[in-house]
């Protein structure tokens, strides 16, 4: 993450010697959706509100990137081993993304109207791990494996990707629909774990079993955000470069 971080600071700081120093602030609205270990289960069954924020750099009429903070719920229900079970809990979404315009855009530019656009990067999401053993138990005996914590705060990687368009309004002000998605290096956000990746143990606690399974191999927990979002353009500097002009 921090060689990522350094590589994009290295790109902007190299681009605004050839282009117009600009940058955006926003608002985000919309609503999240689940996929993973639960059966019977869609991205858009129980949709659960979420909000945030984001700063864009441009360093190109095709390419910028953001800085983005997702807030808010995710939720979903379904079954388990024929067994019902249900999640609802807060999380927070950080991602890191760079963003590539299908055509030139920028905000208030009467040349560059609107475009559609790709996102992708890394992050990390923070949320809460909440198993009930008693209930795990009863599914399946296998999810016992002795590393329940039940109220555990963790911290996920995250592998954030998506697709949007986006259009002017007024001079300084935009307004774009987005579908992004996460891939969440973990599986324990439907407060089930991998269930891929346990260990059985004896009355005495003894482990009489372990799973050949690797966990990071089989975390299959992903998330969707469907939103709308409010571009307001900040420019940084008065002047724009005449080479720059030139490319338009």
């Amino acid at each position: 993450m921090r060689k990522f971080i350094l590589l994009i600071a290295g790109i902007i700081l190299a681009a605004s010697g050839y282009s117009q120093v600009t940058s955006d602030i926003g608002i985000w609205g919309g609503v999240s959706g689940y996929m993973g270990d639960i059966e019977n289960n869609t991205l858009t069954q129980s949709p659960s509100p979420v909000f945030g924020a984001f700063f864009r750099y441009n360093f190109h009429q095709r390419i910028g990137a953001r800085l983005m903070l997702l807030t808010g719920k995710i939720a979903a229900k379904g079954l388990i081993q024929n067994y019902p079970w249900s999640f609802n809990k807060g999380i927070q979404d950080l991602t890191l993304q760079v963003e590539i315009n299908y055509l030139k855009y920028m905000v208030g530019n009467k040349k560059t109207p609107f475009t559609s656009y790709l996102t992708a990067g890394l992050g990390v999401m923070h949320y809460r791990y909440l198993p009930d053993p008693v209930r795990l138990g009863q599914i399946n005996p296998a999810f016992l494996y002795g590393r329940v914590q039940n109220g555990k705060s963790v911290i996920a990687p995250t592998i954030p990707f998506g697709i949007g368009f986006k259009v002017n309004v007024g001079k300084r002000i935009g307004v774009g629909i987005e579908y992004q998605m996460r891939k969440i290096i973990d599986d324990r956000l439907d407060n089930l774990d991998d269930p891929l990746a346990f260990q059985l143990k004896d009355k005495n606690g003894n482990i009489i079993y372990t799973s050949p399974y690797n966990d990071f191999l089989h975390n299959n927990d992903w998330t969707g955000f469907l939103g709308v979002h409010l571009t307001y353009s900040i420019y940084m500097g008065t002047k724009t470069c005449p080479a720059y002009d030139k490319k338009k």
